[in-house]
């Protein structure tokens, strides 16, 4: 007993150790916060001066400075395109987490609401108050340095599909890699630190910026396949936030997740150093990126990715729509059912539902498929579903 009174002694001295080393943020208009001539000198090391962004939605608001009836327009009728997203940074895939909720006030910015209203005023919400366009590696290690040294908010946004918003933050600076879009084929690479006479095998080595819509076409072109990640128009950043969570595929069945064909990653770290890591280079790091989660220990430059000779696939697709509360339950009943059947006989691909709708798209290997049971098992499963009171296929 006198032994478990030490230990949680100790604990207790190292919760209050832990405890008194967290400070806050230093946010704007805190004394604490960078002089304008500070921030204009860091400006001046950077590929381009800052951009101090409104809501998107605030070129609506006659009361807002940025008001203008052209681009309004223009807002409004991409609101919801998620290639237009990406190509601004203050504009996030999810538009709730471009908002900010608290306990007495909702702070957004919706260009649907009634602008004319006087009362009604463009908050800026989660939309950080300043961003760097990343166009270098030393972009973001000058950032990185200077946010360290005022002790201020640091999120980093590629394309905005962080589905947990962290890449948005109230009052925060914002690294927006988006703009960095190289792309490099190489037909023996061979990592950093390898032993002498690694083979070098296919590969792709990309910048942040790049999304999967414009490299898996890139890839195709050279009679190549690669693991990647799926998204509406292909805007999902294939050097980003995905990788770094792990990054499921289609193709995971067959050749694994993205971080399994991950060779080799750049990375600058907290303290602003840029670092290779691969399996033969700083492989406690590699080990961490490839599934860590978000910028946790440093934020991508660069990720090499295995490519795979092209198979034949088979594709299929299927969209059903639900009218009652009773057709839904059973066509999901009929889902899960068969779920195993169709994994066993060949079949990976993804089912999201939305609304009153269940989408379908697997893919198996082989065309037709190399598996005798896949057709015959996926057709089984339409045959049911169709004759389902209150579903449409």
């Amino acid at each position: 007993m006198l032994g478990l009174s030490y230990i949680a002694l100790a604990l207790a001295l190292v919760t209050s150790s832990i405890e008194a080393k967290i400070t806050c943020k230093c946010l704007p208009g805190s004394p604490c916060f960078p002089s304008p001539p500070v921030i204009k000198s860091f400006e001046k090391t950077l590929s381009e001066p800052l951009i101090h962004p409104r809501p998107m939605g605030s070129v609506c608001f006659p009361n807002d400075p940025t008001f203008n009836p052209t681009a309004c327009a223009e807002v409004k009728s991409k609101w919801h395109n998620g290639a237009f997203r990406t190509s601004v940074p203050e504009a996030a895939q999810f538009i709730n987490w471009e908002t900010m909720i608290n306990s007495t006030a909702v702070d957004q910015c919706d260009p649907f609401s009634d602008v004319n209203d006087p009362t009604n005023t463009c908050f800026q919400g989660r939309v950080p108050w300043g961003v760097v366009k990343v166009k270098s590696i030393s972009d973001i290690q000058k950032t990185v340095r200077f946010a360290s040294r005022h002790n201020l908010k640091l999120i980093v946004k590629n394309t905005g599909h962080e589905n947990l918003g962290r890449s948005f933050g109230q009052q925060s600076i914002m690294l927006w890699t988006h703009n960095m879009q190289e792309i490099k084929f190489s037909n023996r690479f061979v990592p950093k630190g390898a032993p002498r006479g690694t083979t070098g095998v296919t590969a792709v080595t990309i910048e942040p910026g790049v999304q999967w819509g414009r490299l898996y076409k890139e890839v195709a072109d050279r009679g190549q396949l690669i693991v990647g990640g799926i998204g509406a128009g292909g805007s999902v950043g294939a050097g980003g936030g995905w990788p770094m969570g792990g990054g499921h595929s289609v193709l995971s069945p067959f050749y694994g997740l993205g971080v399994d064909n991950i060779l080799e990653e750049t990375v600058v770290l907290p303290s602003g150093e840029h670092v290779t890591a691969n399996r033969y280079t700083n492989p406690d790091l590699f080990w961490a990126l490839r599934g860590g989660g978000g910028p946790s220990f440093g934020i991508l430059t660069s990720v090499t990715y295995k490519t795979h000779p092209a198979p034949p696939v088979t594709a299929a697709f299927l969209v059903a729509n639900t009218t009652t509360e009773e057709g839904r339950a059973e066509l999901f009943k009929e889902w899960v059912k068969i779920h195993p059947t169709l994994v066993d006989s060949g079949w990976a691909g993804f089912w999201p539902y939305s609304g009153t709708q269940f989408f379908l798209t697997l893919m198996a290997m082989g065309s037709p498929p190399s598996n005798p049971k896949a057709n015959a098992t996926l057709q089984g499963f339409y045959d049911t579903i169709k004759n389902i009171e209150g579903v449409e296929i």
